[in-house]
């Protein structure tokens, strides 16, 4: 996936919702492709696009399930406290 069809700062905002100021889209895209796999990178990319559901399980070839499974983890890695300082402007 490339840097330019992450929907970064969508990603970011669905999850830990506005809590100050972002860093730039390419910075933000550049810390979540290092920090979360290619699959839930995907998986959120499509979540926040506002796909439908049987298209998201179809294009990524999985059940609803492990899809579940893998926003979760995401939003595990996302939520941790240690990755807010890379998402913020301090």
């Amino acid at each position: 996936m490339k840097l330019s069809e992450i929907q970064s700062a969508q990603i970011i905002t669905h999850l830990l919702g506005t809590r100050g100021a972002l860093k730039s889209e390419e910075e933000l895209a550049l810390c979540l492709k290092r920090h979360l796999t290619k699959k839930e990178l995907k998986a959120l990319n499509l979540l926040v696009s506002g796909a439908i559901m049987e298209e998201i399980l179809k294009a990524m070839n999985l059940d609803e399930a492990r899809y579940k499974a893998l926003v979760e983890s995401a939003s595990k890695k996302i939520k941790n406290q240690n990755l807010h300082k890379e998402f913020y402007v301090l």
